[in-house]
């Protein structure tokens, strides 16, 4: 992130960063072949980063109501629509109720399939690793659609097969956890890498990169353009996203999910500088160990060095919930 870091201060989330720096140092080619950027204002951060980000390559920005209210939502749909007409000038396309409806069907299909992976990491004997499914999660971001819709149904024919057979990846008696918090882009592996180095499995992300980003599909019954508006920014309304206020739905998704995917222990990962999942922390720990499912709340900045102090917060995190 040598790019963003040049441009950004210091204490900027190493995501921001990171995004920022693929584009002006030229790493990432998908930064590189873009003729249009889009960004969204999540956070304070990003709000400032898409203004230089804009002064290098063209982009739009869709910013994101902080809660969810009525007009709030009526708010968010004029953004779509503002979307919409910037999609049709760039690419000379008309975007036609047919055309929105094809498309909200071929993102549900892909939700589908990454629920169904999710429904296969809830198996006792867990048939994919956490660092495996991480990975599948984070290509759905780049992949085209169908082809990962595709190729994801026909890995969980596999894991679906192996737990009839009860071949897992090996980690029946691992304990299981669940991760929260801040999104992990590609190639961030690392807290999953270091967890399932020791007698550990992740079994679910409630995160943007994990379950956030495929439950509540969008309703294909409209027949309309402005009908598939509504159905899309009703369904992005109901994200619990750290960015809106209030937000307690994300504490209530995490403790459902926690009993869901059975798991022994949840991680609440933050990124430095990540006000808003930090400032939550303290919440989210509150209502585990209310509910009586130990938590660990840790901060990373992304760099390798500080491998060595996470594996061992892990490791006494790990024996303490066996």
């Amino acid at each position: 992130m040598p790019g963003g870091e040049k441009v950004l201060p210091a204490a900027t989330c190493p995501l921001i960063k990171a995004s920022i720096g693929a584009r002006l140092d030229r790493t990432c080619p998908f930064f590189i072949l873009s003729d249009v950027f889009i960004g969204e204002t999540t956070c304070d951060g990003k709000k400032k980063a898409w203004e230089i980000l804009s002064k290098d390559a063209e982009t739009h920005v869709m910013h994101l109501p902080q809660a969810k209210r009525r007009r709030d939502i009526e708010s968010w749909k004029e953004e779509i629509r503002d979307l919409l007409r910037m999609a049709e000038e760039k690419t000379g396309n008309k975007v036609t109720a047919e055309s929105l409806l094809n498309s909200i069907k071929l993102i549900n299909n892909k939700r589908r399939a990454l629920a169904r992976l999710y429904e296969c990491r809830k198996a006792l004997n867990v048939p994919i690793t956490g660092t495996d499914a991480l990975l599948i999660t984070q290509i759905a971001f780049y992949d085209d659609p169908a082809r990962f819709t595709e190729m994801t149904n026909s890995l969980c024919d596999e894991l679906e097969e192996k737990i009839k057979t009860g071949k897992g990846a090996g980690r029946e008696k691992a304990a299981r956890i669940l991760l929260t918090g801040t999104p992990l882009a590609i190639p961030n592996w690392k807290m999953h890498a270091i967890t399932e180095s020791l007698d550990a499995v992740i079994v679910c992300e409630e995160m943007c990169t994990g379950v956030r980003y495929f439950e509540n599909l969008v309703d294909e019954g409209g027949k309309t353009i402005e009908d598939h508006i509504n159905a899309i920014a009703e369904r992005y309304m109901k994200l619990n996203c750290a960015c809106f206020t209030p937000n307690e739905g994300r504490i209530d998704d995490i403790i459902r999910l926690a009993k869901e995917y059975r798991a022994d222990g949840v991680i609440d990962l933050s990124l430095k500088f990540c006000s808003l999942y930090d400032i939550e922390g303290g919440r989210v720990e509150k209502a585990l160990k209310d509910e009586g499912i130990p938590v660990m709340g840790l901060e990373t900045d992304g760099a390798e060095q500080e491998s060595q102090r996470l594996k061992t917060r892990n490791e006494a995190f790990i024996e303490m919930v066996r």
